[in-house]
């Protein structure tokens, strides 16, 4: 069965946040507490983000993380890429019409090689078309995000969001 990691799982929902708060910088224990991942755990998931570009870091009291372009430009595929490794639906589709270099050794008499690389191509094409906005978008989550700053107020910044 094709299913996300926890992993990529918990980098969706950390992507999520960011999406809904785009343009501030939330720390990665404040994402931790809205989302309810482990913080070490997110900390890691975030590095790698931020490694591949897909996050930027910002160091220091006040700072966190942001996207590094726009929701709409994060594609589930650039994601999955990120977090899993080269997508491959089948392991015959490492190279493109050749079986050197495949892991695979029924390559050569396999009947379903042509039909399977053509899922794959599809399945890559969708993920490619999928955005880090449309899943924000289709979210039934609230549009409010508390969040608690490090600063002199005694009340916790509400945000109000246009989802």
């Amino acid at each position: 069965m094709l299913a996300l990691t926890k992993k990529t799982d918990y980098a969706l929902i950390a992507l999520s946040y960011l999406a809904r708060c785009e343009g501030s910088v939330i720390s990665a224990r404040e994402l931790s507490r809205l989302s309810h991942v482990p913080q070490p755990l997110l900390t890691n998931i975030l590095k790698t983000m931020a490694q591949a570009g897909v996050v930027v870091s910002e160091r220091g009291s006040l700072g966190g993380y942001t996207l590094a372009k726009p929701a709409s430009e994060i594609s589930l595929y650039d994601l999955l890429t990120v977090m899993e490794g080269p997508f491959q639906f089948v392991q015959c589709v490492e190279t493109s019409n050749t079986s050197e270099g495949t892991s695979c050794d029924l390559v050569p008499s396999c009947p379903i090689r042509q039909p399977a690389q053509r899922i794959h191509g599809r399945l890559k094409d969708f993920l490619t078309h999928v955005t880090l906005d449309e899943l924000v978008a289709d979210s039934n989550e609230p549009a409010r995000i508390q969040m608690n700053e490090p600063a002199a107020e005694s009340q916790p910044k509400v945000r109000e969001l246009a989802i």
